[in-house]
C-alpha cells in the first residue's frame, strides 16, 4: 500500500513537473520593475470575450497582488478603495482567471507590506492566444494562417490539433514584386510563398519547439522559382543549431544575434502563368535519438521528397506538428500553421506590384485523417518577412490574394485552389530567357549560390 501511494506522488510530481515546463516556455515576460515602499506598478492586459488571463507574480518580499477590470482600476487610482477581480499577499502567486468580457483589464503589484524597494518580475498569458498580438496591419506576411483560435458568436475558443504532415497549395496567375533597397542576399523582384510549421519534440525531462519552413521563393521579373527549407530552433529566444544537432543535404548557418538555422535549396525552375505548386511538410520517423523531417513539392513531376532532415534530439518520447490556441512557443511565437506571401529572405519585407492567387491547406492527422483547416485567418505572425499591398478575398470557399489593405480578419474554410501542374523547365541552358539581361541576372544568382549565400526567414 505505502508502496502505491508512493507511485501515485512521483506520477504527480512528475507531471505537475512537466506541466509546469510547458507553461513557463509560454509565458510573456516583462522586464522586472524596481518598486519603492508604498508605490505600484500596472499591467494592462487587452482581453476578447473568451479569453482567460493567466498570471505569475514573483516579488523579492511580499507584496499585494490584484487584477482589476478597468472600472475597478478607475476607481483603485482614486481612491485606492477599488474592489479588485483577484487579491492576494505573497512574494510568488499563479492565478487563473475564468473566462473574461471583452476589455483592458489590470495586473496590479503594490508594495505596501514592507518598507524595502522590491522587485518584480511578471509573466502572463491570454488563453485562447490573441492573433492580433504581433500583427494587426501591413506590412504582414499575407495569406491563409490557422492559429487554433477560433470566433464564436463573438466569443474566442481555442483547439489543440497534433498532426504529421501539412500540404499546401498555390494556383499563381499573376505575381510581380519589387524592393528598391533588398536586403543582403535578396533580390530586388524576389518574393516567397512560405508554409510554415511549428515541431513539438517531447522529451523525458523537457520539451523542445522547432520551426520548419518550405519555402518557394521567386524572382517574379525573370519568372524563375526555386524551392529551399529552414530550421529554427523555437525553444528559446536564441535559435541555437549546430551540423552535429540537424543533418540532410544542407548545413547550419549562422544568422545575426547569435542565432543559427538550418537550410537547403533546389534548382532553379521556369515558371509561366498560370502556374501550381504543392507544397509538403512532414514527421517522417521518431526514434529515441531524434526525429527526421521530410520536404518536399510537386511542381508536376509527382511529390519530390528534395530533404530529409534528422533533428537530433536524445530520448525522444513523443513528437507531432502541433496547432495549439492555448499556448505558445519557448520564444514566446505561435504553435500555428502558416501558407503565406512575404519577403524572400533576411527579414525582407516587400512591394507587390501584382497579385492574384489562390490558396489552400490541408493536414494529416495522427490516425491519417487528411482535414481542412477550419479557422483561418489572413495573415501570418511567425515569419519575419513581410508583404505590402496585399489583401486576402474569401469567395465563393476560396482564398484568393489580391492587390488591396483589406486584412486580418478570419475567413473560415479554404477549398483547394484550381490546379495547373505541368512538368517545369529546369534552368540548366539559357535558352529560355530571350535576352541578354536575364542571362546575365541568372549567372549572377548562381554565382550568390555557390557563395553560400542563403534566403533566410525569420532569425
Amino acid at each position: 500500500m505505502n508502496l502505491k501511494i508512493l507511485y501515485v506522488l512521483l506520477l504527480m510530481l512528475f507531471l505537475i513537473s512537466f506541466l509546469k515546463t510547458i507553461m513557463s516556455s509560454s509565458l510573456i515576460s516583462y522586464q522586472p520593475v524596481a518598486l519603492p515602499p508604498n508605490y505600484y506598478e500596472y499591467y494592462p492586459l487587452n482581453v476578447t470575450s473568451g479569453q482567460c488571463i493567466f498570471f505569475h507574480v514573483i516579488t523579492t518580499l511580499p507584496s499585494t497582488i490584484m487584477l482589476f477590470n478597468q472600472e475597478q482600476f478607475l476607481i483603485f487610482k482614486n481612491d485606492s478603495k477599488g474592489i479588485p477581480i483577484y487579491f492576494n499577499v505573497s512574494d510568488d502567486v499563479s492565478f487563473k482567471t475564468s473566462p473574461l468580457s471583452t476589455g483592458i483589464y489590470y495586473l496590479v503589484v503594490l508594495n505596501n507590506v514592507s518598507n524595502n524597494t522590491i522587485t518584480v518580475n511578471v509573466e502572463y498569458l491570454l488563453t485562447p492566444v490573441s492573433v492580433y498580438y504581433y500583427k494587426s496591419s501591413l506590412p504582414a506576411p499575407i495569406g491563409i494562417t490557422d492559429y487554433g483560435v477560433y470566433n464564436v458568436s463573438g466569443i474566442l475558443k481555442g483547439s489543440i490539433v497534433k498532426y504529421l504532415e501539412a500540404i499546401g497549395y498555390v494556383t499563381v496567375y499573376n505575381i510581380s514584386a519589387f524592393n528598391a533597397t533588398p536586403p543582403m542576399g535578396t533580390n530586388r523582384s524576389g518574393a516567397s510563398l512560405q508554409l510554415n510549421v511549428v515541431l513539438q519534440v517531447n522529451t523525458n525531462n523537457e520539451s523542445y519547439q522547432f520551426w520548419l519552413q518550405n519555402v518557394i521563393d521567386f524572382i517574379t521579373s525573370i519568372k524563375i522559382y526555386y524551392i529551399e527549407d529552414n530550421i529554427w530552433n523555437f525553444t528559446s529566444n536564441i535559435s541555437y543549431l549546430t551540423n552535429a544537432s540537424v543533418s540532410g543535404k544542407g548545413a547550419v548557418y549562422y544568422y545575426k544575434d547569435g542565432n543559427f538555422y538550418y537550410a537547403y535549396s533546389t534548382t532553379y525552375y521556369n515558371y509561366t502563368f498560370p502556374f501550381s505548386l504543392i507544397l509538403f511538410t512532414k514527421l517522417d520517423n521518431i526514434s529515441r535519438q531524434g526525429v527526421t523531417i521530410s520536404f518536399g513539392y510537386n511542381n508536376g513531376t509527382g511529390i519530390q521528397w528534395y530533404d530529409n532532415v534528422t533533428i537530433h534530439v536524445f530520448s525522444v518520447r513523443s513528437a507531432y506538428l502541433l496547432i495549439d490556441g492555448y499556448n505558445l512557443t519557448g520564444n514566446q511565437f505561435y504553435y500555428d500553421l502558416e501558407l503565406v506571401f512575404a519577403g524572400q529572405g533576411n527579414g525582407e519585407y516587400t512591394y507587390f506590384k501584382s497579385m492574384n492567387s489562390s490558396l489552400g491547406l490541408q493536414i494529416i492527422l495522427q490516425n491519417g485523417t487528411i482535414i481542412s483547416p477550419n479557422s483561418l485567418y489572413t495573415f501570418g505572425s511567425d515569419t519575419e518577412e513581410s508583404a505590402d499591398n496585399l489583401m486576402v478575398l474569401f469567395q465563393n470557399n476560396y482564398a484568393w490574394v489580391l492587390i488591396g489593405n483589406n486584412n486580418f480578419h478570419a475567413i473560415g474554410n479554404a477549398s483547394i485552389p484550381k490546379l495547373y501542374l505541368y512538368p517545369p523547365v529546369t534552368n540548366n541552358n539559357t535558352s529560355g530567357y530571350g535576352s541578354l539581361i536575364s542571362l546575365l541576372a541568372l549567372i549572377f544568382l548562381i554565382v550568390l549560390i555557390v557563395l553560400g549565400i542563403r534566403r533566410l526567414r525569420r532569425r
